[in-house]
């Protein structure tokens, strides 16, 4: 687990670090789903009245761009699986908000269960969640607007922190991904328990090149369904189901990816 990621584990799971979204972050990229949001109740499920979520929402709401906002979690507040909560959940439109990141898997489920339109935070390592990366692979859940570049910044009670994180949903965005920078040819070498080749840089994946490769996750921030296909993660296609290997050593989470014809 990378080190970023083990940091804001252990802070989420401790009720007096929170990480709270920016309210530049929120509009940046909720302005882009204002047609989905339009006379819908908003539901910010981990959050108070005071985040920015919340506060965004609100603003809405007295331009009547949204019917109502409703909001439960955080410090003192109702936890998301609370039975209030999930009846607020199955009661609202849409889902939008930064649930914490040690409970994503369980809050995933959540709304894959009730068949919610969300926009939601959370990690890139995400990822590695199956039925998470099911739902991606399978175009049911993308990416939302901002680029990965960089992560983003999240107020804690230390200050401003960058974290890898990224915007899920399964709202249609109409944004298409930029296209996948190419830099150099580099060798490509095959896994020792897969037939697919690596590359350890997107921006190394050659722009004839039709056969299967393993990419880092990194990737997805370029990936367009129309250009490639995700065939699956690591452990779907070595041979012994364990992470790919290269001259015995692992490669952390792979993906295996090919160009459409």
């Amino acid at each position: 687990m990378p080190r970023t990621y083990q940091k804001l584990h252990r802070a989420r799971a401790a009720r007096n670090d929170e990480f709270y979204t920016r309210y530049e972050d929120v509009k940046a990229e909720c302005d882009h789903y204002l047609a989905h949001f339009f006379n819908k109740i908003i539901y910010c499920n981990c959050d108070t009245e005071s985040s920015a979520f919340v506060r965004y929402f609100m603003e809405l709401k007295q331009r009547g761009l949204v019917r109502d906002v409703w909001y439960s979690g955080g410090l003192g507040g109702d936890d998301f699986r609370s039975q209030d909560s999930i009846a607020k959940l199955q009661a609202a439109d849409i889902v939008v908000t930064n649930p914490p990141f040690s409970l994503f898997r369980e809050y995933v489920d959540l709304l894959i269960e009730h068949e919610k339109q969300f926009l939601i935070i959370g990690n890139h390592n995400a990822i590695g969640y199956q039925k998470l990366f099911d739902k991606i692979k399978n175009n049911e859940i993308w990416f939302g607007i901002r680029r990965w570049t960089g992560g983003m910044n999240f107020i804690t009670n230390d200050g401003i922190r960058g974290v890898s994180a990224v915007w899920y949903t399964n709202i249609k965005h109409g944004v298409i991904p930029p296209e996948l920078p190419f830099t150099k040819s580099v060798d490509m070498p095959q896994y020792d328990n897969s037939d697919a080749v690596n590359i350890d840089k997107s921006s190394n994946f050659p722009p004839d090149y039709k056969g299967i490769v393993g990419v880092p996750i990194t990737f997805l921030q370029w990936y367009n369904p129309d250009v490639f296909q995700i065939l699956g993660r690591d452990k779907d296609f070595t041979y012994d189901k364990k992470v790919c290997r290269i001259n015995g050593k692992s490669k952390y989470i792979r993906l295996f990816v090919q160009r459409k014809n």
